[in-house]
């Protein structure tokens, strides 16, 4: 499933320590240069500006054929959906209520930081509460209680979904 990703999922990801999941998520992870240059901003972290200094090798930068969005957008989200648009992704990791609204009438499913540490922590790569908490406590991540309790409902969701499709261990064994 081929993925674009927008600042602020990274950011988060990174700041909480998990950015590593993505590859173990979605392959290929595509940004835009615009979103790496968002990340290198001096109001960032120093952690998520160095990670941005040195991406990781599975992560794909690369730059849309044509700007779009950018009465609607700024530059990282308008790139971001731009190169979804390019590449013809499913799926793009971006927070922001705008955004995610352009997204989704360009038929792109958003996604945002909290679903993919949901569905990270369903699949087993993270600790889903130990993540949510520092996410939510020693970060700038804007969150209501309604989206903390939509992020949980949506975890609970995927570990019942990947239980059904999944065989359990010992499940077809003659009694």
């Amino acid at each position: 499933m081929l993925v674009v990703s927008n600042t602020s999922p990274l950011r988060y990801l990174v700041e909480v320590r998990a950015v590593d999941v993505l590859p173990k998520l979605y392959a290929p992870v595509y940004t835009t240069p615009q979103v790496i240059s968002e990340l290198q901003l001096g109001h960032f972290p120093e952690t998520v500006r160095q990670w941005a200094d040195n991406p990781p090798n599975w992560l794909h930068i690369q730059a849309p054929t044509t700007l779009r969005f950018l009465d609607r957008l700024d530059d990282g989200e308008a790139s971001a959906l731009s190169l979804a648009c390019d590449l013809h992704a499913s799926v793009i990791l971006m927070d922001e209520r705008t955004g995610r609204e352009v997204a989704r009438s360009l038929g792109l499913e958003p996604r945002g930081t909290l679903g993919v540490i949901a569905r990270a922590g369903a699949c087993g790569h993270l600790d889903f509460e130990a993540t949510l908490l520092t996410l939510t406590t020693q970060t700038r991540f804007r969150f209501t209680s309604e989206l903390i309790e939509n992020a949980r409902r949506q975890y609970e969701a995927t570990c019942h979904e990947l239980r059904v499709t999944r065989p359990q261990p010992g499940a077809n064994r003659p009694g």
